[in-house]
């Protein structure tokens, strides 16, 4: 009778083990906080994350988006940049996406690169014998959500 009782008690216990990992995959979506960072370099801004609490075996649509605040100014053939008014500063939203398969355990990792709109989107002048060109960038805001899971975050950029 005693052995019965530790063959049941046994088997609760490989069936409770078996099921953790499966109710750990789902439920509870959200991004790893110190597994997610925003490094601006030059004009980029690249947003590291990892997110847990997926459903295994599925896709992720992550969507990086960022304040980008860009100042374009008139720089002359010799690289200075003149002490004129002929300056403008811009800001936009910057977003970008990418999809992620869900490893067995419910998590996702990658990265999204953001950049800098292009002087195109703005209506700067420059006179003859100068070019427009960016002469500073900084990001803001940067959040990362993920569908269908609904994740959000924001992260600062360092």
């Amino acid at each position: 009778m005693r052995k019965i009782g530790i063959i049941a008690v046994r088997s609760r216990m490989g069936l409770a083990l078996a099921a953790g990992p499966a109710f750990a995959a789902k439920g509870n979506p959200h991004f790893i906080k110190n597994a997610t960072s925003a490094t601006q370099s030059g004009t980029t801004v690249t947003v590291a994350f990892k997110e847990s609490g997926l459903a295994a075996g599925t896709i992720e649509t992550v969507t990086a988006s960022a304040t980008a605040t860009t100042t374009y100014a008139c720089q002359t053939n010799a690289g200075t940049y003149p002490n004129a008014a002929n300056k403008q500063t811009t800001t936009s939203l910057v977003s970008t996406s990418g999809e992620f398969p869900v490893d067995q355990n419910g998590n996702i990792s990658g990265t999204l690169t953001l950049s800098a709109p292009t002087a195109a989107q703005n209506d700067l002048v420059c006179p003859p014998g100068q070019t427009e060109t960016l002469q500073s960038v900084s990001f803001s805001n940067v959040t990362l959500t993920s569908s269908p899971s609904g994740a959000k975050i924001t992260v600062p950029v360092r």
